[in-house]
């Protein structure tokens, strides 16, 4: 099947013709992540409601948490095979199927922070990545808003301190992470965000290089004991809103555009207060025996040498996965990513103001 997604005059023109719905539509959502995390009752809710009161009552939706339904790395074949119309994804999962995409979540170290990475990653995809778009079409999903977090550190269940603290340490870690790791002197394991809980607490990891979020939301507190306070780099290229391709083309097109409008708010929201349960996770660290250990100089010295590296690496990289236009993309990207540090600079950290430039400059319109 040819691709129905094509850039022209800067959006998204979609070939996909929405059709007349009926009177209320309910669209089922699976995730991974707790129910009760931040993820949902701070942003997935709330734009599960707003959603609702633009479509006037018309769309509804029944969620399922906590992996009821699919895990992390099924949840692209549930929504594909229509088990479910919507879900959480994240492109490096999915390097096979989502090859542009996840390889360009592979630049964590290249981003600032959250909001930034929100802006620029949905503006890629959408308005100069035709690629990403093909790949999301060929597994039948329709891509909405893409998100990214905070800045992740190393938790871990010893201190981490020095360089040499590094050597042997197996730490859940993906992407560029992966390669510092292993670059470091430790070992990369591959997991997904709700294995390593127990991954820690089995004695297979040593660290987890993620949001210290988690330490609330995946209850990571009962399993680590100490976190480096050194900022690693931010994921870009979660994908929580999208849509199995069927569902997607039974909206009508005010429907949709209801999708996009909220799910700008949505990737802001997810920025937002994933920093503030950030900094609440390391707030409430004596109360859980945590260590917060500042880095010595020579483990960020190290890690800054590692990071000059990294164009070139997703360059190698790129030419190992035969991704085409790797150098262009690449250049693409890192520039937007300037762009949006200023756009971030200018508004403050606004909600609605940034959200309404992620709507404005990164979202498609509709034909």
């Amino acid at each position: 099947m040819k691709a129905k997604f094509k850039i022209a005059t800067g959006v998204l023109a979609l070939a996909l013709a929405p059709h007349v719905v009926a009177a209320e539509t309910k669209l089922s959502y699976s995730s991974w992540f707790p129910g009760n995390s931040t993820l949902h009752t701070k942003s997935l809710t709330p734009f599960f409601d707003r959603v609702t009161a633009d479509t006037d009552g018309e769309i509804t939706f029944q969620v399922f948490t906590d992996g009821t339904v699919s895990g992390g790395r099924n949840t692209l074949q549930t929504i594909r095979d229509g088990v479910a119309d919507m879900g959480l994804l994240a492109t490096s999962y999915h390097p096979g199927e989502l090859r542009t995409s996840a390889w360009l979540s592979e630049g964590s170290i290249l981003v600032r922070d959250a909001l930034v990475g929100a802006g620029a990653y949905n503006e890629m995809i959408f308005q100069n990545c035709p690629a990403c778009l093909d790949e999301m079409e060929e597994q039948g999903i329709m891509p909405i808003a893409y998100h990214a977090t905070p800045p992740y550190k190393l938790m871990c269940n010893k201190p981490v301190e020095s360089a040499d603290d590094m050597a042997g340490l197996r730490v859940r870690s993906l992407g560029s992470w992966a390669s510092w790791v292993n670059a470091a002197g430790g070992t990369a394991v591959n997991m997904t965000v709700p294995e390593a809980y127990e991954g820690l607490e089995r004695g297979q990891l040593d660290c987890v290089a993620g949001n210290t979020a988690w330490l609330i939301q995946m209850s990571l507190y009962d399993v680590v004991s100490d976190v480096s306070d050194m900022n690693i780099g931010t994921f870009a290229g979660g994908i929580p809103i999208n849509m199995n391709m069927r569902s997607w083309r039974d909206l009508t097109a005010d429907q949709q555009t209801a999708f996009f409008k909220e799910g700008a708010l949505a990737a802001v929201d997810v920025a937002l207060e994933f920093a503030a349960e950030d900094d609440e996770a390391l707030a409430g660290a004596g109360t859980h025996d945590l260590a917060v250990i500042e880095p010595a100089g020579d483990l960020t010295a190290a890690f800054d040498a590692f990071a000059e590296t990294e164009s070139q690496r997703m360059l190698d990289l790129a030419y190992q996965r035969g991704i085409e236009n790797a150098e262009e993309l690449l250049t693409t990207y890192k520039a937007l990513l300037l762009k949006w540090e200023g756009i971030v600079d200018e508004l403050g950290g606004d909600r609605d103001a940034m959200a309404a430039r992620i709507y404005s400059d990164a979202m498609p319109k509709l034909d």
